[in-house]
């Protein structure tokens, strides 16, 4: 009883407040751990992911983004080499992120294996010039949860509204495969958006924990019922045996004038 429900067993039990007592904690316990793992790892996990996707509707911009990387791609990189170094360092999440757009990343030519950016007019329309919530607004991503997800990514830094410092074509150093990948841009609400994610995290991966009390109060519940019930069961045994004890029967036979058996039981007080 105590395996299912933490407490029920040693109240089941009873013979003394201790028990009950007991049981009244795991009970308490039990409740408390689905109330905590409730408010933590859904309320307030919900309430933290609408404050961030929020904060993104409001500082974060499709068009700004597409219209920057149309600036480097087609119109700063040099060759072949710088195109492809280029693809590696800030466009290798380029696939997911068109797919979570649309469902398929080929839609409006947002991606394309061979010639990007190129014939993706209708896709910088869709978002040209205003806030990814205005963006939004009558329709909804493939893939939500991916998208906001990617563009949490420093390589979309450049879709911001506070972007500074970026990095000038020759800062990035395309024309050498080997040399370290220079950030475009920096952007302290993109920090602000980051954090904002890795709290909702947090509150998600508390739900470990609280499981894993959830399941410790059970099997630790079940275990203090058995010993109750065993100690109870030893009581009511030896209870059983000291009345027994008190108890004796007795016969006899007789075959004088005639055959006479008799059977007797009495208490001894």
């Amino acid at each position: 009883m105590s395996l299912v429900l933490p407490g029920a067993g040693q109240i089941y039990v009873g013979t003394s407040t201790f028990n009950k007592v007991r049981g009244g904690v795991y009970l308490a316990l039990e409740a408390a751990l689905w109330s905590g793992w409730y408010y933590y790892s859904v309320h307030k996990y919900n309430n933290q992911v609408s404050r961030y996707k929020d904060y993104a509707n409001t500082h974060f911009s499709v068009g700004a983004y597409e219209q920057e990387m149309h600036n480097i791609y087609l119109l700063q990189l040099e060759d072949a080499s710088e195109e492809a170094n280029f693809r590696i360092r800030y466009l290798n999440s380029r696939e997911s992120y068109c797919k979570s757009i649309y469902g398929t990343a080929t839609t409006n030519n947002c991606y394309s294996s061979e010639n990007l950016f190129e014939k993706d007019s209708r896709h910088l329309d869709l978002f040209a010039n205003v806030s990814l919530g205005e963006s939004k607004k009558g329709t909804s991503f493939y893939d939500d949860n991916q998208f906001y997800q990617l563009i949490a990514n420093p390589i979309f830094v450049l879709g911001w509204d506070d972007v500074t410092d970026r990095a000038s074509y020759q800062q990035l150093g395309l024309s050498d495969s080997q040399s370290e990948t220079v950030p475009l841009g920096t952007s302290s609400n993109l920090s602000t958006y980051q954090d904002m994610r890795d709290k909702a995290n947090d509150y998600a991966s508390m739900q470990a924990w609280f499981f894993g009390g959830l399941i410790l109060n059970h099997v630790i519940s079940a275990f203090d019922a058995a010993l109750s019930a065993n100690a109870n069961n030893k009581l009511l045994y030896e209870e059983k045996l000291s009345w027994l004890d008190q108890m004796h029967l007795g016969s006899s036979v007789s075959f004088f004038d005639g055959f006479m058996a008799s059977v007797q039981a009495y208490w001894n007080f």
